[in-house]
């Protein structure tokens, strides 16, 4: 059931904004097919956000294991964050192929470029992931703390239902300080033929990226014998 539900929640997210965007204007933004667009902003912020979710838990969802000398607190973490990513990837895949099959045609660009920038929305996943993972068993409301901070807002100005040249220019050179707003537009750029943002930076999205998984790998080291003893 939770592998059939990481297709089906995409799905009706996809459904429910592809229903609203519809009736209340008429063109397809910045010339894309509205259900593709959809589709290539709102799995891939599902793929940061639930692989940083799945790995905030690990420690205390895994605690038997660490009976055995062998396992770590890193490696249960690791194994969580990898095994959304891949999760998601296949639905990605899989969504993608349906929607072919369904009557919109996906014709992709620029392949390495769209693996580049989900893989950078995974590392910010796995950054964030290992920073909650390795606190929550010591402070147990960061979960609560994390889903407020990086759950709506981030959904809601992370560009994934807007491109950036949809936006006010004075709202705009705010919402480019959002490192998954440059993943998003440089996403569709590589995805699309007929989209091509003037605005996604891989400088600034990659630099993010690693300093995020840099910064997560340095608190997990910091305090993971206190996240085994916060048990």
């Amino acid at each position: 059931l939770g592998f059939l539900w990481a297709i089906i929640e995409p799905l009706l997210m996809v459904a429910a904004f592809v229903g609203i965007f519809s009736s209340i204007r008429s063109g397809s933004p910045g010339g894309m097919p509205l259900v593709p667009f959809m589709l290539v902003g709102i799995v891939p912020f599902t793929l940061f956000r639930d692989t940083m979710g799945q790995m905030q838990g690990a420690i205390a969802l895994n605690r038997m294991l660490f009976a055995f000398p062998q396992v770590t607190t890193f490696d249960v973490i690791i194994a969580r964050g990898l095994l959304e990513i891949l999760l998601m990837g296949g639905v990605f895949i899989m969504l993608l192929f349906g929607i072919h099959v369904a009557g919109w045609p996906i014709n992709v660009e620029r392949p390495l470029g769209v693996l580049a920038a989900c893989l950078l929305l995974g590392m910010m996943g796995m950054g964030l992931g290992f920073v909650f993972a390795s606190i929550s068993p010591i402070m147990p409301s960061m979960r609560q703390i994390s889903s407020a901070m990086l759950g709506r807002p981030l959904f809601l100005s992370s560009g994934i239902f807007f491109t950036a040249e949809t936006v006010p220019p004075a709202v705009r050179e705010y919402l480019l300080y959002n490192p998954f707003m440059h993943m998003l537009e440089l996403l569709r750029s590589a995805f699309f033929y007929e989209f091509e943002s003037p605005y996604g930076d891989w400088n600034y999205a990659t630099t993010w990226a690693v300093c995020t998984l840099a910064f997560g790998l340095l608190v997990h080291q910091a305090v993971k014998r206190r996240a085994i003893i916060g048990l």
